[in-house]
């Protein structure tokens, strides 16, 4: 039986998701509704940045993981966390999934696949 991976790297502009079994691969691209308008992003309470439309971003994002069975959350900033809180609240069952979370910077597709599928790998001899 395949075992379905997801590695969601996100900020506040966008989340790139990587869903992938040992032989397959899927890639989404998911952007903030004003990604393609220039707009200034409003510093939030916590220093970091306000995602305008967080709620339609994080649906997104919740969608491209539907049916995935561990996920890892990694990125630059404090959108992960943002992204978890949300999880956690309006989809339980998806957070139930998520096996770690991480902070990463920029990587570039094959380094994040290639970290993805290596995490994986030691997490699924642990349990």
């Amino acid at each position: 039986m395949a075992t379905y991976h997801s590695i969601v790297w996100i900020d506040h502009h966008k989340a790139v998701v990587w869903n992938f079994t040992d032989d397959a691969q899927t890639k989404s691209i998911v952007k903030t509704p004003d990604q393609h308008e220039h707009t200034h992003i409003r510093k939030s309470p916590h220093g970091g940045h306000k995602i305008p439309d967080a709620l339609e971003f994080f649906e997104g994002v919740t969608a491209a993981l539907a049916g995935m069975r561990e996920i890892l959350i990694i990125g630059p900033a404090q959108t992960k966390e943002d992204f978890l809180a949300f999880v956690q609240k309006k989809h339980p069952q998806i957070r139930s999934e998520i096996v770690a979370v991480e902070s990463a910077d920029h990587p570039t597709d094959p380094e994040l696949l290639a970290y993805a599928r290596k995490y994986f790998t030691i997490f699924d001899r642990r349990i």
